[in-house]
Formats: structure tokens, C-alpha cells, sequence
């Protein structure tokens, strides 16, 4: 079966579906099913029998905060699953596969993959399994190594990092630990002034030639200084594999001098960018950032509606301002060397705060509560602050509205833009931000952001200039 196949069969959505379950667990695999069924003896896997003991497979719920969740699957127990109880299944992976029961078993695709949270009810006629996400595994920290007595791990640059602290790791030599992995450069500073060395750029390392007298800190430029080898490199770390990558070709960086996990170098990255990251239904990292959707991917029509199945469930105000900070001081220094303020007081100023801000404004008078939010960016050039911090704005010119919507869908991906056929949305594109879906059920639940209440151009003004010649011409109306 070839994808398009596939993928036509999915949007058929009175097409019979069987779900294949396989639980691993420290002895081995439990092949388990949603009806009967046993591979042809020409699958690669031949003459594999799976179990009718699955009643409920996970609801899978993918969201652009990086959050997911699942469900539960749940087993009919008819008393043979007692030694199931007390096997070790937390933390093994799961798998589903999604097919028709009539199928080869090597026709059947990958439809999710998750860890097992372990045995979460066990009582007569039921056995169930809590299920986590696979991006748990970015909780668990990186590491880097440690630092000379017990001094904590050694510190973590990735990008272009600007004032970062030295830690010496050498007593008998003045020798510096900048960074755990390989640098590019290093550029060491007494009090901000620029301290003779030698550098190992495998290391991280430099070596003073003299003692300092002050405050000891370092430029660092490593060699992941865009968003996208950022996240290349936490996927490289957590054995992931890519999916989708759609950020903007910035310099950046990012320096952490104690334990940090992935999932923390992937918030911070797109916190300032405007982006979201996830692990999609089949273990890929993807990360995007947020933009105003243009032409649809898909048409929702009100059929496809459950009935009264649709709800504004957020609105989000415009935003007058946005400052965005940029280029980071990881140890902003008390005071600077006599020479920097003589000579350049910019520099000297810059040395003695934490961030460097851009703030834009844009008219939003006829929403008296719009935001003035602030927002922290790991971005290390100032055009590129700018452009960001305009894009954002831009993002943000009028009022944004989530509605939530269970369809009669086929499969739906994380970002994709959606136009739905309804009065409430009607001739509006949205994006869709959270993903509900179970092979189990026939209905998707999703949410979706409109940028725009109203569509720009003629549909608005009409709209404005109706309401206006009904609140003038009903009251006299209603006296006549």
C-alpha cells in the first residue's frame, strides 16, 4: 500500500480501523488488539497473533505549548491477566498501528508511540495502563560532566554568549573552564578589559597569563548558534528524530552554569521567537514558530461539525507594545575597569546589566485593554531583535480568538491552517494549536486561532457600517 493509499483510506472515515497495541516489558512484547487478528504468513513479522483485549485505545492530545498528553488503554481481563499485575512495564515503549482488518500487517502504518506509565487499575473485567508522552525524556538533565570539587556541572554554551562566567579547574595553572563542549572562540575579560591567554578550543578551556585582578568573564561563540542547530542538538542528545524545523536563520545563544534538561533549552529557545516545539504522535521533534496563516491546508464544512460541537473558548487582546530583550549578560559585573569607562561607556553600561531591549508600538485604540507584555529572548544581534519584535507585534495588531471544534475529521497535523464553513468563523483562517484525536472514536477535537475576528477589507467595513444603520433604525422601527 503506497501513502496515498494510505492516506485516502484515512479520510474515508466510514472505513472499518483496527488498532494494533505492542507493550513492551522487561521480558519481552504483548501483541494485543481492538478486534482479532493474525499477520499473513508473507508480513515480514508472519503469523502474528494480537489479542482482542483492547476496549479503549490512548486519546492522543498534541498542543504548540509543547505539551502532551494521552490517555489510558485500557484491557478486557477475563481473569487470565493476573501475572500482568506485577510486571515491569513502566517506562518500556508503546506502540499503535492503525489499518483495516482485512489488511496485510505490513500494509498497517505507525499511528503513535509513547512510554507506559505502568499498571494504573487493575480490577475484575479491567486492567489498565497509564501512558506518558515521549517527551519526558527531555525532563531528564544532560550530562555535561562535573567541575572540580563538587563544584557543579561543568557549564553548558551553546551559540554566541556574551559574558558568561570562568570557573578555574586547575590549581596549579590558571587555567579556565568556559564551556562543555568544543567553542569556536574564546575571549576572556578582567573587569571587562580583554585578559591575555591561551586558548583550548576542544576543551573550553583558557589559560591565563597573568592572575586577574578582578571579575573574571568570557565571550563564547560555539558553533550551534542558530535556533535549528540548537534543536538539532538537544534531538541529537535524547536519540530523537527531526521532524519539521521552521525557524529564522538568527544568531543566537544560550549558557547554562548548573543542571538543565532539554525541555528547558527548548522553552527558552522559542520563548523569545514566537515558536513552539512538540514530539509529534511518532517520537519527531518539530518546532515552528507562530505566524498569520495565509492560504488553508484544510476546509472544515459545517457537516463536518458534530452538532453544537463548536465554542469560542479563549479571546486574546491585541498588543500595544512589545519589548523584546535580546543578548543576554550571563554575569553582569559591580563595577568595570577605569579604561572602558573613560573610553567607552556604552560598552561599560552594558557590562553592568543583564539585558539589552527593543520595544515597538503599534495603534491599538479601539481596544483599551490591550497587552504591553515583555518578552526574554536568547537573540544576540540587534537587526534581528528588530525584526522579531516587529514580526510579534505584527502577530498581535487585533483581537485573536480560540474556538474549539469536535469534527467527523480525518487525521489533522499541529499548525496546519484551517478555514471552517461555520457562521461563527465564517470566511476567517485559523491555525490549529491542539490536536485531540483516539483511533478509537470518530471524531478529532480541535482548537483553532483566529487571528482576525473579522476578515480585513469590504466584510468588515459591511459589517460595521450594518451595525451601525440597525442601532439607528430600531427605534423607530419599534415605535412604528
Amino acid at each position: 500500500m503506497t501513502d496515498a493509499e494510505y492516506e485516502a483510506w484515512l479520510a474515508d472515515l466510514s472505513a472499518p480501523r483496527i488498532v494494533l497495541c505492542e507493550l513492551d516489558y522487561a521480558g519481552g512484547t504483548q501483541y494485543i488488539a481492538s478486534r482479532p487478528f493474525i499477520s499473513r504468513p508473507t508480513d515480514s513479522d508472519p503469523h502474528r497473533a494480537y489479542d482482542d483485549l483492547l476496549v479503549e485505545a490512548i486519546d492522543i492530545e498534541t498542543r504548540t505549548d509543547g505539551l502532551i498528553s494521552f490517555g489510558e488503554i485500557t484491557l478486557v481481563d477475563d481473569g487470565s491477566l493476573w501475572r500482568w499485575v506485577s510486571r515491569a512495564w513502566k517506562g518500556y515503549p508503546v506502540r499503535l498501528y492503525l489499518g483495516g482488518p482485512e489488511w496485510s500487517r505490513d500494509d498497517f502504518r505507525l499511528h503513535a508511540r509513547a512510554l507506559n506509565g505502568g499498571v494504573s487499575e487493575s480490577r475484575r473485567g479491567t486492567l489498565a495502563f497509564s501512558v506518558t508522552d515521549e517527551s519526558a525524556q527531555l525532563d531528564e538533565p544532560i550530562d555535561t560532566g562535573s567541575l572540580p570539587e563538587d563544584a557543579g556541572p561543568v557549564p553548558l554554551a551553546l551559540g554566541s554568549v556574551f559574558n558568561a562566567p570562568l570557573v578555574r579547574v586547575d590549581t596549579a595553572t590558571l587555567t579556565y573552564r568556559a564551556s562543555y563542549l568544543a567553542v569556536t572562540s574564546l575571549s576572556p575579560k578582567d573587569a571587562g578589559v580583554s585578559a591575555p591567554h591561551t586558548a583550548d578550543l576542544a576543551g573550553g578551556t583558557v589559560t591565563l597569563d597573568n592572575a586577574p585582578g578582578d571579575t573574571l568573564t568570557v565571550d563564547i561563540e560555539e558553533s550551534h548558534n542558530t535556533p535549528a542547530a540548537i534543536v538539532g542538538w538537544v534531538a541529537d542528545q535524547y536519540g530523537l528524530t527531526l521532524g519539521t524545523i521552521e525557524l529564522p536563520a538568527y544568531t543566537v545563544g544560550l549558557y547554562y552554569g548548573s543542571e538543565v534538561t532539554g525541555r528547558q533549552i527548548l522553552d527558552e529557545l522559542c520563548q523569545g521567537l514566537g515558536a513552539y516545539w512538540y514530539l509529534d504522535a511518532l517520537g519527531r521533534l518539530v518546532a515552528r514558530q507562530h505566524d498569520i496563516p495565509g492560504e488553508t491546508d484544510i476546509v472544515l464544512s459545517i457537516d463536518d461539525i458534530e452538532d453544537g460541537q463548536i465554542a469560542l473558548v479563549e479571546t486574546e487582546q491585541p498588543w500595544h507594545s512589545l519589548t523584546l530583550r535580546w543578548r543576554r549578560n550571563y554575569a553582569p559585573l559591580r563595577s568595570v575597569a577605569g579604561v572602558i569607562e573613560e573610553n567607552n561607556a556604552t560598552l561599560a553600561a552594558r557590562l553592568q546589566r543583564t539585558w539589552t531591549e527593543t520595544k515597538g508600538t503599534q495603534d491599538t485604540s479601539d481596544h483599551p485593554l490591550a497587552e504591553t507584555p515583555t518578552r526574554d529572548s536568547c537573540i544576540q544581534l540587534e537587526a534581528d531583535a528588530v525584526t522579531e519584535r516587529d514580526r510579534l507585534l505584527g502577530l498581535r495588531t487585533v483581537r485573536a480568538d480560540v474556538f474549539e471544534i469536535d469534527a467527523f475529521l480525518a487525521p489533522v497535523s499541529l499548525g496546519q491552517r484551517i478555514e471552517v464553513e461555520h457562521p461563527a468563523t465564517e470566511r476567517m483562517i485559523g491555525r490549529v494549536i491542539s490536536v485531540s484525536r483516539s483511533p478509537t472514536r470518530s471524531t478529532t477535537t480541535l482548537n483553532v486561532w483566529f487571528p482576525t475576528p473579522w476578515p480585513p477589507g469590504e466584510l468588515g467595513d459591511a459589517v460595521d457600517a450594518l451595525d451601525i444603520a440597525v442601532n439607528e433604525t430600531m427605534p423607530a422601527l419599534l415605535e412604528d
